[in-house]
């Protein structure tokens, strides 16, 4: 069980695609940074399996002005990032 970690912005490369790819369903992806700007990217949403775990930094949306749908992601503080930090077994930031 891995928590996968994005500060990329979509326009950065694939990064999203290549983190979607390496995910199985066990994972979890939390967006941080610029990574929160694909959650105003319906395109590169829409495809997400409805299962999957997605999580973005609250601060971080605030700070770049992005809406969250809750039906798509789920926004944290600090505290509850820590967390899933502990609760899974690893962690992979995509850089």
């Amino acid at each position: 069980m891995i928590l996968h970690i994005l500060n990329k912005s979509p326009e950065h490369a694939n990064t999203l695609q290549q983190c979607l790819n390496a995910m199985t369903p066990a994972d979890s992806l939390i967006l941080i940074e610029d990574g929160v700007y694909a959650l105003s990217h319906p395109p590169l949403t829409d495809p997400l399996p409805d299962n999957m775990h997605l999580f973005a930094l609250e601060d971080d949306c605030i700070a770049r002005a992005i809406t969250i749908d809750p039906t798509r992601a789920t926004t944290v503080d600090y505290s509850r990032f820590v967390e899933l930090v502990a609760q899974h077994q690893k962690t992979l930031s995509w850089l």
